[in-house]
């Protein structure tokens, strides 16, 4: 694999090859900084400073790959890695809407999910199946499982294209038409649940009324149910998008991820994902976008102090199901000034 001569790296850092990387339109993916010859020693400060003195070059080389993996930097706390991304100056993105159980940890920096080891979260964007979704994900690993626990991710242009040529039908209708997700979201938290985070953490409220106010704001229907759980849906939302930075279209909905992740003691995940007609995505095209989305995934092993930038209206992550605990992945979530992606028109 050859290094990329297109853009110039600041010269603190150094693009390095890793094994697992893989190779789309000649741009090897994701991007992996170490510290260059000579800036090895610098502490965490040093590389705070570092973003803060390059966010030009940042930016651009975001952009380009898609993820960035910070490998060998001198992060060794939570507190360290939260510094370090609130260096890139982004604005803190508030959890509104999203179903996994966080932890608060330090400042803008959360558990990735509390969900036990034995399931599979799939490849998805960051909070896909809402109006409002973060631009910029941050991972940190805090602590390596001994084995497994990787996460995943995937170029979501590189799926689009895919699946544009398997299943040009079914493309060209998600870019015609929306899809709507249901959820019930459950009045306790659910840590048994990778959507088991309760209505209040989710619309970030204290009561009924508030959750109603914040829920409504955020464009979703909703409708409370006998046991204090309620049942969520989304307002209409393309399945298809269009990075108006590069031009590319990109595979941006949580068909997946909620066919799979979705499913639990009050939700059936295959009727989550729906056309606006109510009419939901038969299992043979869900295998389909599987199958394409496996193909095109790259899965590191963590090593402790990694930190994982990710532009998440070009990139998904998911977790892999088989993992030997303690493992820690903490993430941190922002937006920026480019804005969302552009609906298909």
């Amino acid at each position: 694999m050859s290094s990329d001569k297109e853009i110039s790296f600041p010269k603190e850092v150094k693009a390095v090859e890793m094994p697992e990387q893989k190779v789309f339109d000649g741009i090897p993916f994701p991007l992996v900084l170490n510290p260059a010859d000579g800036f090895q020693d610098k502490n965490a400060d040093f590389w705070k400073g570092w973003v803060e003195a390059n966010p030009v070059a940042l930016k651009q080389l975001l952009v380009k790959y898609g993820a960035i993996l910070f490998r060998q930097f001198p992060l060794d706390t939570p507190k360290e890695f939260d510094d370090f991304a609130k260096a890139f100056c982004y604005k803190e993105f508030p959890y509104v809407g999203g179903g996994a159980v966080r932890i608060n940890i330090v400042g803008n920096t959360f558990t990735a999910s509390e969900a036990p080891p034995g399931n599979a979260i799939p490849f998805h964007h960051e909070m896909a199946h809402v109006r409002d979704y973060p631009l910029i994900l941050f991972f940190y690993c805090d602590t390596p499982s001994k084995e497994g626990g990787e996460t995943p991710i995937l170029l979501s242009n590189v799926v689009y294209r895919k699946m544009a040529e398997i299943e040009p039908e079914f493309v060209g209708r998600l870019e015609n038409e929306s899809l709507r997700y249901t959820r019930i979201v459950p009045d306790e938290q659910d840590i048994t649940s990778h959507i088991g985070r309760n209505w209040r953490s989710t619309f970030l409220a204290k009561d009924k009324e508030e959750a109603e106010r914040n829920a409504k704001a955020a464009g979703y229907e909703i409708e409370w149910l006998e046991d204090g759980s309620v049942r969520t849906i989304t307002p209409e939302l393309p399945g298809v998008r269009i990075d108006e930075r590069t031009g590319k279209k990109m595979w941006f909905n949580s068909i997946v991820g909620v066919y799979h992740a979705w499913t639990d003691a009050r939700n059936d995940g295959s009727k989550a994902a729906t056309f606006p007609n109510g009419e939901t995505i038969p299992q043979r095209l869900v295998t389909a976008i599987e199958r394409t989305m496996d193909e095109a995934g790259v899965s590191f092993e963590w090593q402790r102090r990694d930190a994982l930038l990710i532009d998440n209206r070009t990139v998904q992550h998911s977790r892999a199901a088989h993992f030997v605990p303690p493992r820690r992945i903490l993430a941190s979530l922002y937006s920026d000034d480019d804005g969302p992606l552009a609906f298909v028109k």
